[in-house]
């Protein structure tokens, strides 16, 4: 395969994500919504719907997909496991690599287990569109293809409407948006039956109105949920995603609500940094706990007034304990301990962590604002206020220093 630079990569991945869900896209796709959308005479209800889907919807959509089909894929690949459910056939494994682009391509080939030689003819077989060829290599060579199936099981939910979306109506359309993510536990993505008897009414000369009032509903709720996936990973959003990405949020209605939030995998998926100097590391009891647990404990460390509301100084705080989702700006956090003293500090630090030495010069690293003691003896966590005790235990009960 060429030899790509990793600035003309990311020249390439930006001008598709900015050609994602443009307008000339989205009038060829979604031909009949976009000329509704257009037309003066088209019913004010059906023409508010169809602008909402073409202006606000679709766009989103699109955005989000080509990034979590492309980059975030593309960096989440060295973390799965060759646990799938099944062995996907080579055809399968093609058809899905046929969704994504170059680079995210490149990476899911070196995936399949086999000799460099057969690698390499297999990315030439793909580099040439031969689908024969390619699937051929796979049946007829001794490839190890678990883990590519385990993330082609993963991905292929968010793929298979991507490049090919169909414009045949309306529930085809709302539900390859409702599994952006695949996300069984929301309704929204089990709703293909549900949606299905909502618009059949209306399909069949039935009430319109309620059809009219059920769908919007349905669209909002999809539009919200995609507003949800933005706001839960917004960290990992680039300043030129977001740029393109949060004005449609916020045309459509939606909230951006950049506070402080943690993706769900915060632990379980997403690796410490290597700058093992600029965190102390968390004990299992607290990562165990999941990533909500310490997302509402750092937020109620600044309803307390420990340190400041701002997203910016949570999500540095949150690093410095754990290691996850480095900041660019990687700055001392200013500690507002009880009577200006750094008993709550020590005790947060000696109790939620597993630092086995230099503990205090991290600290005093780390923290401005507080008095700090002329050594870093432990039992100086004892003079820590009542009230983060009880909150550093509520959340973490099984913690090794009880009240």
């Amino acid at each position: 395969m060429d030899y790509i630079s990793e600035a003309e990569r990311l020249k390439l991945y930006y001008k598709g994500f900015s050609d994602a869900g443009n307008k000339e896209q989205l009038a060829a796709t979604y031909s009949d919504i976009a000329a509704d959308a257009d037309n003066p005479k088209s019913d004010a209800d059906v023409r508010e719907v169809n602008t909402f889907l073409i202006g606000y919807m679709f766009p989103l959509y699109h955005k989000l997909a080509y990034v979590s089909n492309n980059r975030f894929i593309h960096e989440d690949l060295p973390y799965y496991e060759p646990t799938p459910q099944r062995i996907w056939t080579a055809k399968e494994i093609y058809t899905a690599l046929q969704a994504l682009d170059t680079y995210a391509v490149r990476e899911l080939i070196r995936t399949i287990g086999c000799s460099s030689a057969t690698l390499t003819q297999l990315q030439q077989a793909f580099d040439a569109q031969d689908e024969t060829l390619f699937t051929h290599i796979i049946d007829t060579s001794d490839c190890d293809i678990s883990l590519t199936s385990c993330i082609c099981e993963d991905i292929w939910p968010r793929v298979t409407y991507y490049n090919d979306p169909s414009d045949e109506d309306l529930i085809v359309g709302m539900d390859a948006v409702a599994s952006i993510l695949s996300d069984t536990d929301h309704p929204v993505s089990r709703s293909s039956k549900e949606l299905s008897e909502m618009t059949e009414p209306f399909l069949n000369d039935g009430d319109k109105e309620e059809y009219r009032q059920k769908a919007t509903q349905y669209n909002h709720d999809l539009f919200d949920y995609m507003c949800e996936y933005y706001r839960d990973n917004y960290n990992r959003f680039k300043l030129k995603e977001r740029k393109q990405i949060e004005p449609l949020i916020l045309g459509g209605g939606g909230s951006i609500g950049t506070g402080f939030h943690l993706p769900d995998d915060y632990f379980a998926f997403r690796h410490e940094s290597s700058k093992h100097a600029e965190f102390f590391d968390l004990r299992p009891d607290v990562i165990e706990a999941g990533a909500k647990h310490f997302e509402e404990f750092v937020n109620s460390l600044s309803q307390l007034g420990y340190i400041d509301s701002s997203p910016v100084v949570k999500q540095l705080f949150a690093y410095r304990f754990s290691g996850r989702m480095r900041p660019k700006k990687v700055e001392p956090i200013e500690w507002h301990g009880h009577n200006g003293k750094s008993y709550e500090l020590v005790y947060l630090v000696r109790n939620m962590t597993e630092q086995k030495s230099g503990k205090y010069n991290k600290m005093k690293q780390f923290f401005t604002g507080p008095e700090w003691f002329k050594s870093g003896d432990s039992s100086n966590a004892n003079g820590a206020d009542y009230q983060l005790k009880t909150l550093l235990h509520k959340h973490y009960p099984t913690l090794p220093d009880q009240l």
